[in-house]
């Protein structure tokens, strides 16, 4: 099956060491497996290093002291990795933080924003984001309606926030939002990381939207909404907008472009690394009807 990939794409390289949020930290390793058999096979120290780590009908790591992958050490670098190069790790570590969007006849992979060296490559990029479809989906209703999505997003003769309003407009909704029943819907979630509630506390004062017309925040705002529309299109375009505004509203009292960034990547890990979180944010706008309405599940 064919696969295509985002402009940005060929530039991503993990950052290894250099990383501030390792994800071989805090998440569960699930071992695909062809790689668990060839783990089996593996004679001497490592092998027997790593069945002795590994536990579980559905075969993990056991993850040591601080969440850490047993094979993440001192230096920050993977032992396996050392030993038998990047062939050697399970498909999960191999693939991340790249995601895929299956469609009839090809694949989209892109990079996810948990990753901050992938949130930092896609939202300070100046090119506009573009990837080359195949002819088959050229006149696919569907492709041309995200299409369309993405020239919205990407006409810089106006504000990012004109964008998003002319978006929803054509969706039938409106970028308005209430801050105190956003708060609601994001604390509903199952969390990750504990340091997450500091962040959705901002969500409880009301601001206005003045941070999507920030000269200097265009370019980041126009990136974020086109790879959300990228990924979770399917989904409808309401993840796209309420997503925009809560990470807008959490940015507001940010100094930095670091610091939105680092937004942006807990709010990834938060609630796009939870299918069930993904689908209750999804169905947040339901017919652009305000209050709206939403289903609390949990990952179980």
């Amino acid at each position: 099956m064919q696969e295509i990939f985002p402009n940005y794409y060929k530039n991503f390289k993990c950052i290894a060491d250099k990383c501030k949020h390792s994800c071989c930290i805090g998440w569960e390793i699930d071992i695909d497996d062809y790689t668990m058999e060839f783990y089996n096979s593996l004679e001497g120290e490592l092998g027997e290093r790593i069945r002795e780590s590994v536990e579980g009908e559905i075969p993990h790591f056991i993850l040591s002291e601080g969440e850490r992958c047993p094979f993440l050490n001192k230096s920050g670098l993977c032992d396996i990795i050392s030993e038998l190069g990047e062939e050697g790790v399970c498909d999960i570590c191999h693939l991340h933080p790249r995601f895929s969007n299956f469609y009839d006849n090809f694949t989209e992979t892109g990079l996810g924003l948990c990753c901050e060296e992938a949130a930092r490559l896609v939202l300070t990029a100046e090119e506009k984001f573009a990837i080359d479809l195949p002819e088959v989906a050229k006149n696919d209703e569907f492709f041309k309606s995200r299409g369309e999505a993405f020239e919205i997003m990407q006409n810089r003769s106006v504000t990012v926030l004109e964008r998003l309003t002319k978006l929803a407009e054509k969706h039938g909704m409106k970028f308005d939002f209430c801050a105190d029943e956003l708060y609601k819907l994001y604390s509903s979630l199952e969390r990750l990381d504990e340091a997450w509630g500091a962040e959705l506390e901002k969500l409880r004062a009301k601001r206005d939207t003045s941070i999507f017309e920030r000269k200097d925040l265009q370019v980041f705002f126009e990136q974020l909404a086109c790879y959300f529309i990228f990924r979770h299109f399917g989904s409808g375009i309401g993840f796209t907008l309420v997503s925009l505004y809560a990470v807008g509203m959490m940015c507001s009292e940010c100094e930095s472009i670091e610091e939105m960034l680092e937004i942006v990547r807990m709010y990834s890990s938060e609630v796009e690394y939870s299918q069930e979180n993904t689908e209750i944010v999804s169905e947040f706008l339901v017919g652009g009807v305000w209050p709206p309405t939403y289903n609390k599940r949990r990952r179980g």
